[in-house]
């Protein structure tokens, strides 16, 4: 059920890709904030590498999305994320407003802001 859903999102991803640009509003400042933190827009996340960069890959690829682009983090590598995962992420962003002013929640219903250092 979990990859049908995913399946579905990224489905939706698509359609939305064909008839909107993901052009954001206003511009967001990717990069951390003072305490070498930083917001991120998770996309969906699976225990395998290889499952994470299809993911990406079926989403646009590298960059797509706000300043910061999109790509696949170690959650092992970002203090605040749960460890053992390979998330495809938008970001960081200095702000949650900026991470949150990305319309990926429009593509992928199931996306979240998440801070991590």
């Amino acid at each position: 059920m979990k990859r049908f859903l995913q399946i579905a999102a990224i489905a939706g991803f698509s359609a939305a890709m064909l008839g909107a640009s993901l052009q954001p509003a206003k511009a967001q400042t990717p990069g951390y904030d003072v305490n070498g933190c930083g917001w991120y827009i998770v996309l969906g996340c699976s225990t395998s590498r290889s499952d994470a960069k299809n993911i990406l890959m079926q989403l646009g690829g590298p960059m797509v999305g706000g300043g910061a682009g999109s790509r696949v983090i170690n959650t092992s590598d970002v203090d605040g994320f749960r460890n053992g995962f390979y998330c495809v992420a938008d970001g960081p962003y200095i702000t949650r407003d900026e991470a949150g002013s990305v319309a990926w929640v429009e593509a992928v219903p199931d996306a979240y802001v998440k801070r991590g250092c």
